[in-house]
């Protein structure tokens, strides 16, 4: 089965945090990711707004990617995000 992706995705297992315009922050591991999108597993499952902050930290914990992110769908703690926009912060 062959898949029609306009990005190909890497496996990824690192940590970021999700940030809602409230504020609340919601862990979760990234299990895959591409230039314009990731599948994100969360801690909890948790009801997400269409739109959101993801920050991702590189696997050298050396970067954090901030980016605004849509939810392209979500199984249980399972998400699907788009990547809207991006910074690379250095730490």
């Amino acid at each position: 089965m062959s898949e029609n992706r306009e990005h190909p995705r890497f496996d990824v297992n690192t940590n970021g945090t999700l940030v809602l315009e409230t504020g609340f922050k919601i862990p979760f591991v990234v299990k895959d990711m591409s230039q314009r999108g990731a599948k994100l597993l969360l801690q909890h499952s948790v009801v997400l707004p269409a739109r959101f902050t993801v920050e991702i930290v590189s696997p050298d914990n050396r970067k954090i990617k901030r980016c605004k992110a849509s939810r392209q769908w979500q199984r249980g703690p399972l998400v699907g995000v788009r990547l809207l926009s991006s910074q690379t912060i250095n730490l």
